[in-house]
């Protein structure tokens, strides 16, 4: 009998530990980093620089005006890994690459 006990105490402080504890409300933030396109003119630059080094390490660099911002997008997206870009960095080349982009 105390084997019962002792085996359901424990189940029960397993099952109470393993319960989802709920997250302070924080409000939806308008762009998350991975969506926002930085657009100063410093992003450009810092992403130019990138660019040349992070990019050129493993293939030949397209110039920017050969896609489409929404061409770049998804190069990025499948890309930025690869490269081992932060979400920051990313932001700097999609900058860099956006505002020199075919029109």
């Amino acid at each position: 009998m105390k084997k019962y006990i002792l085996s359901f105490c424990v189940i029960g402080a397993i099952v109470y530990s393993c319960k989802t504890q709920s997250a302070p409300a924080t409000p939806p933030t308008p762009e998350t980093p991975s969506t926002r396109v930085a657009t100063s003119s410093d992003a450009v630059k810092q992403g130019q620089v990138l660019y040349a080094q992070r990019c050129a390490r493993c293939h030949d660099l397209p110039a920017p005006s050969e896609f489409t911002a929404s061409d770049w997008k998804p190069i990025m997206e499948r890309m930025a890994p690869k490269a081992k870009l932060t979400a920051e960095e990313t932001n700097w080349v999609l900058a860099y690459v956006n505002a020199n982009a075919k029109k």
